[in-house]
């Protein structure tokens, strides 16, 4: 099964796809969700980055909206 390593450099790239997306939650400190679950303030589905996201294509997770609907697994 494909699972993401939570690590500080996956984060890093994550955020430059997180930070401009439209769903993104923009608490501070948040993100990587398809590691770490859930975001604590999702919002409403508006737009996903994550199938553009290298970490998640390297890792072999398919879907989307991890910040609402929680970690790849």
């Amino acid at each position: 099964m494909p699972k993401v390593e939570n690590t500080q450099e996956n984060f890093n790239i994550c955020m430059e796809y997180c930070k401009p997306c439209l769903t993104y939650s923009d608490i501070e400190g948040e993100g990587l969700f398809c590691a770490r679950g859930k975001s604590s303030a999702p919002k409403a589905k508006k737009g996903c980055n994550c199938g553009f996201c290298p970490v998640q294509q390297k890792s072999g997770c398919r879907g989307t909206y991890y910040c609402v609907e929680g970690a790849c697994e």
